[in-house]
């Protein structure tokens, strides 16, 4: 039985466990190096190849699955550095996305934000209003189509979408999870006007094929949100596999999902990649109750960035959330729960002078780099590892297994 390599990566570490059979599992971390994911994610790669003692060939060549959960589209939505996206929508149905739903607002707020409800502000839309346009068409509730779509108003729809500069369209109608027939009408207008041998071509995202479900504005973002971070993702993931197979690997990367499962990257929503590491560590609580005969666990996961939660209640996975929020925004696409808040080993303490110069701690987080003061990164802000290490918890000799020296001095300093 060949190797199996488990990847995780956070906002601070990136995480890699592998096992050989019934052989003893062996465990790495590396930094995560946000400006290229790539570089932290084949230095535990190397690492896990020392280990074993084998060329990266030998070890690849043996690798029988590589299980990657990412923060590739969390990033992405986090810095904002997705493409410039056009929406196509019914007309009259514009302002949908801005709109939102009653709660909307305060979807994804943190903590402080929500204890004064009053100065929260909506989250910045991911598509400008100007990049909105409206198609005259109409299919009703049952999929009975009651006003036709005309292909001269969807090429002046293009036409006017492209010259603002679009990269891509999302295509949202109403009630086409009814009927898809007018969105992917659309759809095949723009491959017949950008088709792929251009240099020009332009990706389509049709809420029939992503969100097949009711509930417009839930519909409208999940879409619009997968869109988002689909390009950014596919560009790292394409490179990522490709070092993994010039390196020796010959299988298909795999992809762990929020539902619990896993597919191939070719097989796989950018979506469904959201939060996809925190619920695989429940997975692995739930089978760790399995081996000790324990039912209901509540399961913890305290990373750099986030301290995570979730709970298998009578050896199952039962809660799941059906319109999760991601970011700030909330989607429709059913996930298992697992809930989060900023206070991990990284998260930065800091006085709150409009609550009485209370003591706060996240949910900014010092990452990796520079990480905190201890690391000798150029971090200037107390952690949580900061305190740990003056409090004697960690073994500034021995962190990251030896690999990562702590400078005392520095947290005492900074705190």
């Amino acid at each position: 039985m060949g190797i199996t390599v488990n990847i995780d990566i956070g906002g601070t570490f990136t995480d890699f466990y592998a096992t050989e059979g019934e052989g003893k599992g062996l465990i790495t971390k590396s930094p995560t190096t946000h400006y290229d994911l790539s570089v932290g994610f084949m230095k535990g790669i190397k690492s896990l190849a020392r280990e074993y003692g084998r060329s990266m060939d030998e070890f690849l060549g043996g690798t029988d699955a590589v299980r990657y959960s990412t923060t590739l589209g969390t990033n992405a939505l986090i810095e904002r550095n997705g493409p410039k996206l056009g929406l196509i929508t019914t007309a009259g149905h514009e302002d949908a996305i801005f709109l939102g739903r009653g709660r909307s607002w305060a979807d994804g707020g943190d903590s402080q934000g929500n204890k004064d409800l009053a100065r929260i502000n909506k989250a910045t839309p991911l598509i400008s209003r100007n990049m909105v346009v409206g198609l005259r068409e109409r299919i009703d509730s049952f999929g009975n189509p009651v006003c036709p779509l005309k292909r001269e108003d969807v090429l002046a729809a293009l036409q006017e979408l492209v010259d603002k500069g679009a990269m891509g369209f999302v295509v949202c109608l109403l009630w086409s999870f009814a009927n898809p027939a007018h969105e992917r009408m659309v759809k095949q207008v723009i491959e017949e006007e950008y088709p792929e041998d251009y240099l020009g071509s332009l990706p389509v995202f049709l809420s029939s094929d992503v969100s097949p479900k009711s509930g417009e504005y839930t519909r409208f973002i999940t879409t619009i949100v997968n869109a988002y971070i689909h390009g950014v993702m596919a560009d790292e993931l394409t490179k990522l596999g490709n070092e993994l197979r010039d390196g020796g690997y010959q299988r298909p990367l795999m992809l762990v999902h929020n539902t619990g499962g896993m597919k191939k990257v070719s097989r796989t929503r950018a979506v469904l990649t959201h939060n996809a590491g925190p619920v695989a560590g429940l997975h692995g609580a739930l089978t760790l109750g399995k081996q000790y005969g324990h039912k209901n666990i509540i399961f913890t996961d305290m990373g750099g960035t986030s301290f995570d939660i979730g709970v298998v209640s009578g050896g199952r996975l039962q809660t799941y959330d059906f319109i999760p929020v991601i970011d700030r925004w909330r989607t429709n696409i059913p996930a298992i729960e697992v809930k989060s808040i900023g206070a991990g080993g990284g998260s930065i303490a800091w006085v709150n002078e409009l609550l009485g110069n209370s003591l706060e701690v996240g949910p900014q987080s010092a990452g990796s780099m520079p990480g905190p003061a201890c690391y000798d990164l150029g971090g200037n802000e107390p952690t949580v590892t900061d305190a740990d290490l003056v409090l004697g918890y960690l073994n500034p000799e021995n962190y990251l297994g030896g690999e990562m020296l702590l400078d005392e001095d520095l947290s005492v300093g900074v705190i």
